[in-house]
């Protein structure tokens, strides 16, 4: 069963940083953070499949555990961190409902660099390779980290600059890659 969510136990951000974030103009946040507990072991065993819902506050937690039936994943940890970015994601934003994608591949699923055509992404993996990002007039690609949330402008943005282009990294033969997207 999952707690009950309020704001005084979102952590997965701060507040003010994503604020600001969301007011400047930077098109990409990159907030790194330590490893879920309880997340890692039935990663594996998941089935290679993609999941797609829209939520809000009071169906998310059931969208989330059907995402993770349909992919094999039996993980009440994993189910509790994706509810609360998901939530999260709707109390930061000001928002009724958003768009949640949680998927398993073996692909580079989307391998040329772009800009969404989203207000704001937020990507993070749980297992594989990571999202690479580039800021625009640089070749450096960037590697997000594992468990890092990755916040996106997309092109509906009113502040999006088209400063940074990210894509789906190449996943290495025999392995996967478990990422969950949320967007509005």
């Amino acid at each position: 069963m999952l707690k009950s969510w309020n704001r005084a136990t979102r952590t997965a951000w701060d507040d003010e940083q994503l604020r600001a974030f969301d007011t400047g103009n930077e098109d990409i946040l990159v907030v790194v953070r330590a490893t879920p507990e309880g997340v890692a072991d039935a990663i594996p065993a998941g089935e290679v499949r993609e999941f797609r819902a829209t939520f809000g506050r009071r169906n998310l937690p059931t969208r989330v555990a059907d995402g993770l039936q349909a992919l094999c994943i039996d993980s009440p940890a994993l189910a509790a961190d994706i509810t609360e970015l998901g939530q999260s994601f709707l109390e930061q934003f000001g928002i009724r409902t958003a768009n949640l994608r949680i998927e398993m591949v073996r692909i580079h699923s989307c391998p040329k660099f772009h800009c969404d055509n989203v207000h704001v992404r937020l990507v993070t993996t749980y297992h594989g390779p990571t999202t690479e990002y580039l800021f625009t007039g640089e070749e450096v690609v960037r590697v997000a980290p594992l468990y890092g949330l990755v916040f996106l402008k997309g092109h509906k943005h009113p502040m999006h600059q088209d400063g940074v282009h990210h894509r789906s990294p190449e996943v290495p033969d025999g392995g996967k890659r478990l990422c969950v997207v949320i967007d509005y």
